[in-house]
């Protein structure tokens, strides 16, 4: 129960600062511009707590999904309504420049990037192993194996598009078209090759393609205290190498030998740091799990879409790629239908954090990152509710000399807030829908024939 609250307080304490980082940048810039500020908050919706301080309201809101600064020199008629926070007379309100509009609207994206980068240093000085796209095992009766698909071989590229990682494998999958049959280009010790093969669809979830599985770096997570990995010396981050006597390639091959031992003394090789430490453990068979265990848990990063390896440049560069990739994707004839089933909102946000807080915190900051380069990205896109809306705006007047007018700036983004919302509600509804199939209670059951 305890780990429980410490995941739900660190997930709601980890998406809250990034929403904090992103805000503070446009209320410290505006400050230092001179511009009014009615409220600073940090989430949405109705108050939980808030305190008026030198005429700002600031407060936290009900829903952690967001937050904003109440700006009426930048947003003269528009989320203010909608918030309900429209106090001051904007006719009586001192003019701003366009270049300081912009660079208030500026800031909160440059913030979330220096914040990602201070993460990324933390997350290079971790010094985790590359997740790069390996398989781990292949069944010798499936259409993998026909094709020449063995263990330990590196999937490089698919359809074309280089990967470094299994989650871009599933990606460029998702948007090779509907039927998934992909060529993928695999590295077998140093010769390369192309094999054209049906893949399963993504977003159903399981193996990239059937008969074959990821191959996942056996890096041990947490240890359970009293185990017989406690007693044998294993540490959390140890890296196995070799268990009695047989190279380790992969968590699933490591556990299948584990279930060979049953109480029985075995010696093992980890990687600890740049050390190998040579240990004894002595699996103990749990009658009520039918198994084999040592306890402990896995570690590592998994098929995730961020990196825990490279320098903070190199890891702000692959978080950026893959939201570009997505973007361009969203806008490509023939990919566009793939890559928007394939987006998540708020609720696939929560379970990501909720699932690398249980794989470590060195993993949880490296989605930390991920969400605040996708946040600054996201951010810039020239729409009316978005900070790249507001730099549009200050742009034309800048160009032009002059204003666009309250009521167009108000009458645009509020319909692109309404769009927005409507956006995170229906995918919030997708994601609920993928992981507990709630939309099977509001099917109507099959009409049942009554014979005589």
């Amino acid at each position: 129960m305890l780990e429980i609250l410490y995941i739900i307080v660190m997930m709601l304490f980890l998406f809250g600062i990034t929403i904090f980082v992103h805000e503070w940048g446009h209320f410290i810039v505006a400050k230092k511009c001179g511009l009014v500020i009615e409220t600073f908050s940090i989430g949405m919706g109705p108050a939980i707590w808030k305190k008026e301080i030198d005429g700002i309201v600031y407060k936290i809101g009900a829903f952690p999904i967001g937050g904003y600064v109440s700006l009426p020199q930048l947003d003269p008629a528009g989320m203010e309504k909608m918030q309900g926070e429209n106090e001051n007379d904007r006719k009586t309100l001192p003019d701003v420049s366009p270049w300081k509009k912009i660079a208030v609207a500026v800031a909160g994206p440059f913030c979330n990037i220096v914040f990602a980068l201070l993460i990324a240093f933390i997350v290079s000085a971790a010094d985790e192993p590359e997740n790069i796209a390996l398989i781990g095992s292949v069944e010798t009766n499936s259409v993998a194996f026909a094709e020449g698909l063995r263990s330990a071989d590196q999937i490089v590229a698919v359809n074309g598009n280089s990967v470094k990682s299994w989650y871009d494998a599933q990606v460029e999958t998702l948007l090779g078209g509907e039927d998934h049959m992909i060529t993928l280009t695999i590295l077998s010790g140093t010769e390369t090759r192309d094999i054209k093969i049906q893949a399963n669809d993504p977003t159903d979830g399981g193996y990239l393609i059937d008969g074959i599985s990821e191959a996942i770096p056996c890096i041990l997570g947490r240890v359970t205290p009293g185990s017989p990995a406690a007693a044998g010396g294993i540490e959390p981050d140890d890296v196995v190498k070799v268990f009695a006597g047989t190279p380790v390639v992969d968590w699933s091959h490591f556990t299948e030998l584990v279930q060979e031992y049953p109480d029985e003394e075995v010696s093992m090789t980890v990687l600890r740091g740049e050390a190998l430490v040579e240990l004894n453990v002595t699996p103990k068979y749990d009658e009520t799990m039918e198994r084999a265990l040592i306890g402990v848990s896995l570690g590592g990063s998994g098929s995730m879409p961020w990196s825990l390896s490279g320098s903070p440049i190199e890891q702000v560069k692959s978080d950026a790629s893959s939201i570009f990739r997505l973007l361009k994707a969203l806008t490509t004839k023939g990919e566009a239908k793939q890559a928007a089933g394939g987006l998540g909102g708020p609720v696939a946000i929560f379970t990501m954090i909720w699932f690398a807080l249980k794989m470590g915190i060195i993993n949880a900051l490296g989605l930390i990152r991920f969400i605040n380069i996708n946040l600054a990205v996201l951010n810039l896109l020239p729409l009316p509710v978005l900070d790249g809306g507001h730099v549009c705006f200050a742009l034309w007047e800048g160009v032009t000399r002059r204003k666009v007018h309250p009521k167009v700036v108000g009458t645009l983004v509020n319909i692109f807030a309404i769009l927005l919302i409507s956006a995170m509600l229906f995918l919030s509804w997708r994601d609920v829908d993928r992981n507990w199939n709630v939309s099977r209670f509001f099917k109507k059951a099959p009409a049942t024939e009554v014979s005589e």
